[in-house]
């Protein structure tokens, strides 16, 4: 049976499940996981054969550290098929191509601010975010997934001292949903969402900010395992055809790799304006805060 693993958005995953479960009925999906559970897996288990699943999808950039630092990635995964659509060029002319043959770019995940619409100075920027009357009303999702170490990557680099201080500052107990609730009702000033949970608010008291400096985007990887069954490059196919590419972009908000898709929504409106930190950094990210965490707890 086909081992699938899917670490995606949450809001594409229902869909996504469902779709791939009705085209391939015999397939394995692998359950559910907890935030933390993901985080854990991807750090320490992944790119082990033994639990490594034949195809697996995630956001996690602990992926890409483990593959990064195996001596022979090809005893555990297999090469991308080289038929698969390329990158579309504006996004490799920032560097988005991929640096190994064995992982995929699915798409970007754009991470936007939000603001509750009282917030003064409203912010235009992630520099407005470093602001003292917004720092400490600033939430962020949970340590256990990648937002933390992305916010604190970008706005030190974007920011340095202003923004490293912002972002150990903002709090990082929150669940998206929970951070648009929150921000809605003037709980926090601020906060920083995918751009798919930033377009609605109940109490339509809290506004999407597409910052000056571009959204920060996270790349969704795809891994094929050495050997694995036609089924999962069967799957592969179907997640860079062009219907759920479209998918992707329309419903999921997120910047499709494929050059035959338009972009949607809040990405067009904003040029596709983002900011990419490249691949070495996005593989060391995880870890590097870490380490900051552990020297800030001494």
């Amino acid at each position: 049976m086909t081992d699938i693993h899917l670490a995606i958005p949450p809001n594409i995953a229902r869909k996504t499940t469902d779709d791939l479960q009705k085209a391939f009925p015999k397939i394995h999906i692998r359950p559910h996981q907890t935030h933390i559970e993901m985080d854990s897996f991807f750090s320490q288990d992944f790119g082990k054969e033994e639990h490594t699943a034949d195809l697996t999808l995630t956001a996690y950039p602990a992926a890409l550290t483990r593959l990064y630092s195996m001596g022979d990635p090809g005893k555990v995964f297999a090469p991308m098929p080289t038929a698969l659509p390329t990158l579309r060029p504006e996004l490799a002319e920032l560097g988005i191509n991929e640096t190994s043959p064995y992982y995929r770019v699915v798409c970007l995940v754009c991470l936007v601010a939000i603001a509750h619409k009282d917030t003064r100075p409203f912010p235009a920027s992630w520099a407005d975010l470093c602001h003292e009357d917004i720092r400490d009303a600033m939430a962020i999702p949970p340590e256990e997934t990648p937002a933390p170490a992305i916010y604190n990557y970008f706005q030190s680099k974007l920011n340095g001292d202003a923004g490293r201080e912002a972002a150990r500052l903002a709090d990082k107990t929150l669940l998206p949903l929970d951070i648009n609730q929150k921000v809605d009702a003037g709980d926090f000033k601020a906060g920083m969402l995918l751009s798919a949970f930033a377009r609605t608010f109940r109490q339509n008291n809290a506004r999407m900010v597409w910052p000056a400096e571009g959204a920060f985007v996270l790349p969704l990887l795809a891994f094929l395992k050495k050997d694995a069954p036609q089924e999962a490059i069967d799957i592969l196919d179907t997640v860079f055809s062009h219907s759920f590419q479209e998918f992707l972009a329309k419903d999921g908000g997120f910047i499709p790799i494929r050059s035959d898709i338009q972009n949607f929504g809040e990405v067009a409106e904003n040029n596709c304006h983002i900011q990419w930190m490249g691949w070495q950094d996005y593989a060391c990210m995880q870890q590097e805060y870490n380490r900051q965490i552990r020297s800030e707890k001494r």
